[in-house]
């Protein structure tokens, strides 16, 4: 693991740590790139160090919005600097001062009825301009049901990406997708961070 030290407190960047004959990426079968990772970059604690103003409510679902307009802050520009680095090892060329973060936490208690998203299915570029997303699922609870994630691939059907804590998704913008409406009990917090892809 990698200590950085940020006003006093410690955030961690996680090496990955899988044996070494697991494969550390799994590609998808959809129409644009879209690659699956089975480790954190992220400590999942850093979603609390994040600047809420208020917004973060105790709804079984909560969502705030970031970009590269927001106010600076330095956990929210630590994120950004760990996806953008994550994206060049991966050869995927981008914008590092044009980004949407969303930050969703689902906080749940023996809900027996499932939580909806609000999301119909979409693509990351309905919401921002041509983009490369990196999706954190820093926590998923185990009494979390069916809070994964659905996809489309190159055929148009429509599959389940099972989703644990620490899984982290790098999707292109043209990636349909839609995240299972979840019940149970537990904490579900997922981070995502878009950017403007190069144009060519």
């Amino acid at each position: 693991m990698i200590d950085l030290t940020l006003s006093n407190i410690n955030l961690t960047m996680y090496q990955l740590n899988t044996p070494l004959n697991t494969p550390l990426n799994t590609p998808l079968n959809t129409t644009h790139p879209t690659i699956v990772y089975k480790d954190y970059l992220l400590d999942p604690s850093i979603l609390d160090k994040l600047p809420s103003d208020g917004r973060w409510q105790n709804k079984k679902r909560n969502v705030v919005f970031y970009d590269y307009t927001s106010k600076l802050n330095p956990y929210l520009i630590f994120i950004r600097d760990v996806c953008s680095g994550f994206l060049e090892l991966n050869d995927f060329k981008h914008n590092i001062n044009k980004w949407y973060m969303d930050v969703i936490r689902y906080q749940l208690n023996n809900d027996t009825k499932r939580v909806s998203s609000g999301l119909a299915w979409h693509c990351e570029n309905d919401n921002y301009p041509n983009v490369i997303t990196v999706l954190l699922y820093l926590t998923i609870d185990e009494g979390i049901k069916e809070g994964n994630l659905r996809y489309k691939d190159k055929n148009n059907n429509k599959i389940v990406l099972n989703i644990k804590s620490g899984t982290t998704v790098i999707m292109d913008g043209n990636v349909p997708h839609k995240p299972q409406d979840p019940y149970g009990s537990g904490k579900r917090d997922l981070i995502i961070v878009s950017f403007e892809k190069n144009k060519l």
